[in-house]
């Protein structure tokens, strides 16, 4: 079972604590939902005979009582199926290869008894509290009340019954408890994941991932790729152009002007050369992390302090390598355009394959993931390599950024 808290909880506590909780109304409302849906599957079953639909309307059910659970305090049931995408056809045939499905017609079957079976019981209980507490008024009409060997035919004597009918109500009350509780058993017991499942579940999870992350660090080097062909060459062909034009101009305020234009193209070519660096840096991949990160220092200082394990020269796989680079290259921009910090430093360690980067400035502080697409666009690509990304910044700083993941061997 998947769900944290037992619907038998609450009936386990004494008995003024649970009739004076919510706890019997919670497990009237799920017996009475149970009794319709009982009775929907079982003319589904018996009256109609839609059995060769059954799979379908019991993936319906199923998905229904798994948040219905909630109506008695209960954690929703986690969905058992693996995400699927194709047409229906391809979809129909993946569930219908999945042992999850045939328990829900399992399931389906067990409410389609049940719900009856149900309805019966609390109907007697329903009607026997209703005689006991309204004896005095079915005397006044005339009508006889017959109990076993006892007959009540007067107003005066039927009196007696009247409080009688709290203790029924009470004992109503539990056996709604009741029923609810085994129905939430069983729903728990047939609808929930079983190991094997959580663990497909957990492999497509990781396989999207991976192409999470593949896809992102293609279109990073599309995006480098198409600087350095494109605006890049354009501008290095300027560069020289206006360089040969101050050379060889004779007039000076040409040349003057033309040597402004090259100044200025030679700051958008060395800005654009930063991009494409921090787009896709060439040291990562060459000499790894602790190298690439130390090529951050300007216009800041950049401190890159081994720790805890970290051997000089200590190489990553290449998803964390970069994930990591990013996240202190964003954490050093932020630094010096929003922090008005003088120092960054970056502490690496590695203690039993659990990597750890710490990165902390000395400027005004006030970061917050929520407010930008930088941040939470890092705790994003953490989280698809199953590692987490935290942020302490408050006002006054200092900001400290904490990546942590776990390298599988």
């Amino acid at each position: 079972m998947t769900a944290t808290r037992s619907p038998w909880r609450g009936l386990g506590r004494s008995p003024l604590r649970y009739l004076a909780s919510s706890e019997p109304w919670r497990g009237i409302a799920y017996t009475l939902t149970t009794l319709v849906l009982g009775c929907l599957m079982f003319l589904a079953y018996v009256v109609i005979v839609l059995l060769p639909f059954a799979p379908a309307w019991s993936n319906l059910l199923g998905k229904i009582d798994r948040q219905r659970i909630r109506l008695l305090g209960v954690p929703a049931i986690v969905d058992p199926h693996t995400p699927v995408d194709g047409n229906l056809p391809t979809r129909m045939g993946v569930r219908l290869g999945e042992p999850s499905t045939w328990r829900e017609v399992v399931y389906s079957l067990f409410l389609a008894i049940y719900g009856p079976l149900v309805g019966i019981g609390l109907s007697i209980v329903a009607v026997a509290v209703g005689v006991f507490a309204f004896a005095p008024a079915i005397a006044q009409q005339g009508e006889v009340i017959n109990l076993w060997n006892w007959t009540v035919d007067s107003v005066g004597e039927s009196w007696w019954m009247v409080p009688i009918s709290l203790p029924l109500i009470v004992i109503g009350l539990y056996l709604s408890g009741v029923a609810a509780a085994i129905a939430a058993s069983i729903a728990m017991w047939l609808l929930g994941p079983r190991e094997e499942e959580l663990a497909a579940q957990v492999e497509a999870l990781e396989s999207s991932r991976g192409v999470l992350v593949g896809s992102f660090e293609a279109e990073r080097q599309r995006i480098e790729r198409d600087l350095h062909d494109g605006p890049q060459q354009d501008l290095v062909g300027a560069a020289m152009q206006l360089g040969e034009l101050a050379q060889t101009s004779g007039d000076p305020t040409v040349r003057t002007e033309v040597e402004a234009a090259h100044a200025r193209v030679e700051r958008a070519l060395s800005g654009l050369r930063e991009t494409v660096r921090g787009v896709h840096p060439k040291v990562l991949d060459d000499f790894g992390l602790e190298a690439a990160c130390a090529e951050l220092g300007d216009p800041i200082d950049v401190r890159v302090i081994p720790s805890a394990g970290w051997a000089p020269g200590r190489r990553l796989p290449v998803p964390f390598e970069r994930a990591m680079y990013y996240t202190a290259s964003e954490s050093v921009t932020n630094a010096v355009k929003h922090g008005r910090a003088s120092t960054v430093t970056i502490e690496l360690s590695d203690v039993l394959d659990v990597v750890t980067m710490v990165v902390t400035d000395d400027g005004v502080g006030g970061a917050d993931p929520a407010r930008g697409s930088g941040l939470a666009g890092l705790v994003e690509r953490a989280h698809a390599l199953g590692a987490t990304l935290t942020v302490t910044s408050p006002r006054g700083g200092p900001t400290v950024l904490r990546w942590t993941g776990h390298i599988r061997q």
